[in-house]
Formats: C-alpha cells, sequence, structure tokens
C-alpha cells in the first residue's frame, strides 16, 4: 500500500508538472503567422486597389481582401459574387476573396486560424486609419499579439488616382459611346470580358 500510494503521488506530481509545462509553453507562444486583410466595397476593384494589395502581400505571410454582399445602388451595384468574377480577372487568386459582413471584422476568415498564434493587419488608406475601434485595433508594430486580442493597422502608400465614382460615372454614363467604354475598360483593368464588360455598364447605369 505504501509502494502504491507512492507511486500515485509520484503521477500526480508528473502529470501536475506536465500541466505547467503546457501552460508555460502555451503562455509563450510566439506569433507564426501574419494575416493581413484589405477591406473595402470594390465598387468595382481598380487598379490602385491592385497594387495596394500586391503591397500588401510583401507585408505579411497571406493576404486577403474581404468585402461585403451587400448590393443597394448607388453606391453599392455589384454584389459580392459580381466582384469576385472581376477581381480574379485581374489576378487575385479566388481563395482570397472572403465575403463578410462587415470588411474590417473578418470572422469568416479568421475562424480558419489559430488565434494565440496568428497576428492580423489590416490595411487601410490614410483618410481611414482614424476611423476603426482604438481599443482593439492598434498601429502597426513587430511585437504583436493574436487577433482575439488586438488587430493592428497599416496605412497603404497612395496608388493611383482612378475612384470608384469616376469608373462607375463613365462605364455607366448613356452619353459615352460604347467604344469609349470598352477602350477606358481594357485601359482600366488590363483585361476585356463581354460579359463582365456588360455586367458592369448595366450595373452602373
Amino acid at each position: 500500500n505504501t509502494n502504491k500510494k507512492s507511486n500515485e503521488n509520484v503521477e500526480k506530481t508528473l502529470d501536475l508538472y506536465m500541466k505547467n509545462v503546457v501552460y508555460s509553453i502555451m503562455e509563450n507562444t510566439q506569433i507564426t503567422k501574419v494575416i493581413g486583410i484589405y477591406g473595402g466595397r470594390f465598387q468595382p476593384f481598380g487598379p490602385h486597389h491592385l497594387k495596394t494589395f500586391k503591397w500588401l502581400e510583401s507585408k505579411v505571410d497571406e493576404a486577403y481582401i474581404t468585402t461585403s454582399d451587400l448590393k443597394k445602388p448607388p453606391r453599392h451595384p455589384m454584389n459580392f459574387k459580381e466582384k469576385v468574377r472581376h477581381m480574379v480577372k485581374v489576378g487575385i487568386p479566388k481563395n482570397r476573396i472572403i465575403m463578410e459582413k462587415s470588411p474590417y471584422v473578418a470572422k469568416n476568415l479568421l475562424n480558419k486560424f489559430d488565434p494565440k498564434t496568428t497576428a492580423v493587419v489590416y490595411v487601410v488608406g490614410g483618410k481611414d486609419a482614424g476611423r476603426l475601434g482604438r481599443k482593439y485595433f492598434k498601429p502597426y508594430t513587430k511585437d504583436m499579439k493574436g487577433f482575439d486580442e488586438h488587430g493592428y493597422i497599416i496605412t497603404a502608400p497612395q496608388v493611383g488616382n482612378i475612384s470608384g465614382t469616376k469608373t462607375r460615372d463613365m462605364l455607366g454614363n448613356p452619353k459615352v459611346d460604347d467604344k469609349e467604354k470598352v477602350k477606358f475598360f481594357k485601359k482600366t483593368f488590363g483585361y476585356y470580358d463581354k460579359g463582365i464588360y456588360n455586367m458592369m455598364t448595366n450595373k452602373f447605369k
């Protein structure tokens, strides 16, 4: 009986020791992956958006685009599927485009990652940097916490000046000749797809 109790005590001690070791490892886990998120309306996704996404890709381990399925003309004429059709054509991998109710609350995307070992960086324009809640969002830093504690903000460089409003006005304007619209479409997006062109010109009327 004495040996049995002694063995039980040893087992309990070892068990407690292992629990403390695991707890210590968990407490000191470092960030092993940084996810970059570029959220927005993208009505439509333009060349400056593509440049910003490519820039973000160079800063993080994996970059994603988040956008909503909201369809409410005139500011939101395209739904999620329509936006994806176009984004894929300009070179964004389909699996890097995620639908979110709010582009800056990436719940669907972040469900795939460990909140303790994954940090998240949201890229924003200069005018939007101060709009996000400061309790959760912090300025970008190398000493990051997991996304369950904080999200980090990085300001995108200014690239291009073709706004979504100007693009919609041009492609949706019934007074502009179709040949001019096609020429503008090709020059702006770097490709031409008749189906997507027709979809945009109809949506932007």
